[in-house]
């Protein structure tokens, strides 16, 4: 018992290590990939989008990154014939609601030029779009300003239009990370 608790505590680290998804979606011209982080309770069936890659480091390795116009869904079904959990027997029909962005996401996708995030997105992680250098400006749709890290958007020009929903300037300016955006507009 003991060898085999030891024998697990020593794996544990390398299996949360590893990146995972749980499904692919093509949206738009892009393939997103989706790691699901509920699948009920209050918030009903919840994802967030994630890189493909198994590494923080090169998180997009092997894959296509995404580019041009990124447009990050509010709700998703699963396409199961692809992705690393492929199945393409598996008719599963659940609607998820995209409440999250992984961090380093989208790191090193340096050719997203436009990015739309839905209403439904409560959380961007740290470094999410890091490196995103071509990012001509964000709209955002979420009348309560996503919690994200300082890093969520290094590399990022700052200087670049982020538009918001009417009233809800001030709650931008003075959201962490949010508020290093110079051009915070209302639509």
């Amino acid at each position: 018992m003991k060898k085999a608790l030891i024998a697990l505590l020593l794996v544990l680290p390398l299996c949360l290590a590893a990146q995972d998804y749980d499904f692919a979606k093509k949206i738009g011209g892009n393939t997103l990939y989706f790691y699901i982080t509920s699948t009920g309770g209050k918030n009903g069936p919840t994802v967030e989008v994630t890189y493909p890659g198994g590494s923080e480091e090169q998180p997009w390795k092997g894959f296509r990154k995404p580019s041009g116009q990124l447009a990050i869904p509010e709700t998703v079904t699963p396409d199961r014939s692809r992705g690393r959990n492929a199945d393409p027997d598996d008719d599963d029909t659940t609607v998820y609601t995209v409440t999250s962005i992984r961090y380093f996401a989208f790191a090193g996708c340096d050719r997203i030029k436009r990015l739309t995030l839905p209403p439904t997105i409560r959380d961007i992680g740290e470094g999410a779009f890091a490196g995103c250098k071509r990012m001509e400006y964000i709209v955002s749709q979420a009348a309560v300003p996503p919690r994200l890290d300082e890093s969520s958007f290094d590399q990022v020009d700052l200087d670049i239009p982020l538009r918001v929903p009417t009233g809800t300037y001030e709650q931008y300016h003075e959201a962490v990370g949010w508020r290093l955006f110079t051009e915070i507009v209302e639509y």
